[in-house]
This record gives structure tokens, sequence and C-alpha cells, in this order.
């Protein structure tokens, strides 16, 4: 007897739930895709004609009322999330909001004491620990860290591929990239250690191009390499984790390498798509593929900002996320990447920015969250690889 889909409803249909989560979800078996909701009646109608759900609306407030959606994904910017927190409470609807989780630290406190007691599961969408590469590392991350342990985590990309809105939003504007993108490697960073850090400084340009310590108990420390001063021929993410005389290394989710630990050496690689084809190679294979599409843009593609289809796609957990919310909200289990986590990181950031306007380091304190959230049910990394089915070291090549 096939089992019926759960039906999906967006509320902000812009260029990353596009080329996102909409088509996951249409991917994903156990979903369907059933309502947009935009401000942008063109694109409402593209979208329409793509993937014909029942309807299409400006009125975020129909998707709530909506008594056949019981997912609903949100991708509005971050300065427009609370009111869509609030409709979901009000309707009971499990809603999923892409990151960072809001744009103002006055709304975070807010947002913790609304979703503490809400009867809806609530999930922020930081992805990366959904990968299969880093659900990988983790466990072996787990298993051998012991003693002082450092990481270094790279993010790079190259400004000059932006579309116009976004370069001149973070370039001419100076909204900060730490908000925007580096969340995304602070939550990565709580759930790899467990832990939660204590204290943050950063060095660097400030909005964009910086490098962030941050130091967590058990003697773990953490530095983030993030910038787009870059060219996206090289690959954008790299992690390296230094710890009981041994390294793991994981290479924009396409290859880990773990060395050391007793002699123990071992090699994996993931897929990742180009133009719908599958590849799984070395990581310098991939870095040849992405430095010959790097060499094949356009101006003309620069211009117009867009030039995905032809590049390399990994899986960095967009599709995981997802199906790990669907699970969540079908079994009536706790979601961790909850709204503590979204804050977590967001304060993070904005102490970061701190620590670059005053040039020092900045104690970090995130007991008052923990407060008003009240008792989290369980942690992360139990309930992800009970759901996801983390890999062992077993299935890596010696």
């Amino acid at each position: 007897m096939s089992v019926q889909r759960m039906k999906v409803g967006f509320i902000g249909c812009g260029g990353f739930a596009s080329g996102n989560h909409i088509p996951n979800t249409k991917s994903n078996p156990n979903l369907e895709v059933h309502a947009f909701c935009d401000l942008n009646e063109k694109h409402l109608e593209e979208l329409k004609a793509q993937y014909e759900p029942a309807y299409v609306t400006s009125d975020m407030e129909k998707i709530f009322r909506d008594p056949e959606i019981r997912m609903v994904i949100c991708s509005t910017k971050p300065d427009f999330r609370l009111p869509v927190m609030k409709l979901a409470v009000k309707h009971k609807k499990h809603l999923f909001v892409e990151k960072p989780l809001c744009y103002k630290e006055d709304e975070v406190g807010e947002m913790v004491s609304l979703m503490k007691n809400a009867p809806v599961k609530f999930m922020v969408g930081f992805n990366r620990p959904f990968s299969p590469m880093m659900r990988a590392l983790k466990p072996i991350y787990d298993k051998h860290k012991k003693g002082n342990t450092t990481i270094i985590y790279r993010i790079i990309g190259e400004a000059r591929l932006w579309p116009k809105h976004h370069y001149d939003a973070v370039v001419v504007n100076k909204e900060s990239t730490i908000i925007h993108e580096t969340t995304h490697i602070f939550n990565l960073l709580n759930w790899l250690t467990g832990l939660e850090p204590e204290r943050v400084y950063t060095a660097g340009e400030g909005n964009m191009d910086n490098i962030i310590t941050l130091n967590y108990p058990e003697n773990v420390t953490a530095v983030i390499i993030s910038g787009d001063n870059s060219t996206a021929g090289y690959p954008k993410e790299r992690i390296e984790i230094n710890t009981n005389y041994g390294t793991i290394a994981g290479d924009h989710f396409t290859e880990l390498a773990v060395a050391g630990f007793d002699n123990f050496y071992a090699r994996k690689t993931f897929d990742y798509k180009i133009g719908g084809e599958t590849f799984n190679t070395d990581g310098r294979v991939a870095e040849e593929k992405m430095r010959n599409w790097r060499k094949s843009v356009t101006e003309e593609e620069i211009k117009l900002g867009y030039y995905y289809d032809r590049q390399i796609k990994v899986d960095k957990g967009h599709y995981g996320e997802i199906e790990f919310f669907r699970r969540c909200i079908l079994e009536n289990t706790g979601v961790e990447v909850d709204v503590i986590a979204g804050a977590v990181a967001n304060l993070t950031a904005w102490r970061a920015i701190e620590s670059w306007e005053k040039g020092v380091p900045v104690e970090l304190d995130f007991s008052y969250l923990h407060k008003l959230g009240g008792q989290r049910a369980a942690t992360f990394n139990t309930r992800i690889n009970s759901k996801l089915q983390t890999p062992s070291t077993k299935q890596y090549s010696k």
C-alpha cells in the first residue's frame, strides 16, 4: 500500500528556493509540491507552469490556512521571519526556515520564547551536517577526538560571480557575510564538536574577508577562514581536524581522508553532479573539473548572474535536511536544528562582528537562550546519526 505524500507549501520562492528546496522537494517521493507564495507574480507563473501546484498566491496566510499542507518551507529574506513563525504557531503548521534565523538581534529572544512550547516542529536550514561527507566525518571525529584539537575551516568564494543585487548588498552596502554565510559554519562546528563556543575573535576586512577564531571547551580551537576574494576555479570549502596525533580532512564535499590514529589511513569519495551527470572521483579530478568550468564562464553569464547549470554541484545536504525534517514530523520526534541552534549561530555572528569592530576577543554566553528555550529533548548528534544512517569507517578504502 502506498503511503500518502506529505504536502508542502513554500513562502518566498526566489533564487535559492527555486534552485534547491523546490526541486529537492519535487524529487523526494515522500513529499508533494502543493503551493507557492511570493510577491513576484511573474516568477509565480513560471513556477506554476513548471511544477503544476494546486495554486499560487501572494497571501502567505493562505498557505498556513490550507488544511492539506503539513510542512511549510520559508525562504524569505532573514529580516522577515518572525511574522512567518507567528503564523505557523497560530495555524499549527510545521515550519522550516532558511538560514540565518533572522537579521535583527532584538528578535532572537521573542523567537525562542515563541517556539518553546509551540505545537509545531521548527527547523533552521543549516544543511552541512546533512551532507554525506559530514555524516561520514562525524563518527570518526567522535571516535578519535582526544586532548588538544584544532579545526581549520576554509569557505572562500569569488564575489565577482555574484548576481548584482547580492554583490551590491554585501560589497557596496556592507551587509555582513558573517551573518549570511558564516553562520553555517558556526552551526556545523557546534554540531561536530557537540559544544558551544566560549569566545570569538575576528580579524580581517569586516563584512566579508575574515579569519575568525572560536575557543570551545575541552581544549578545542577552531579557525574559520571565510571570504570571497578567491576564485570559483578552486574548491570553496575544506575542513581539517587535527587531534590525537591524527588528521581528518574533507575537501569540498567530494573527498574525505583520514591519517594517523595508530597508523589508520583511509579515503572515501562522494558523488557530485555536472549538468545532471553524476561523477565520483578523487578531489584532484573534481578540482580540475571545477577549474575548467571557471575558465568557460562567459562575461554574458557573469552579467546575467546565472551559470549554475554547468557548475559542479556537490552534495551539501540540502536534500537531506528536508527529508530529516519530514521524518521528524512523521515520527513526532524533536528537531535539534531548532530555534536555539539558529539563535546560537546568529549570536556568535553578531559577537564576531563586535570583535572585529573593537579589535578584541569577545566572550560568548548562551545560558539565557537555554533558559528561554527549556530543556532540549536529545543531542543532535544522536538524532541525526540515527535518522540518516551515518556510514562507519569500515566503508572506507585503505
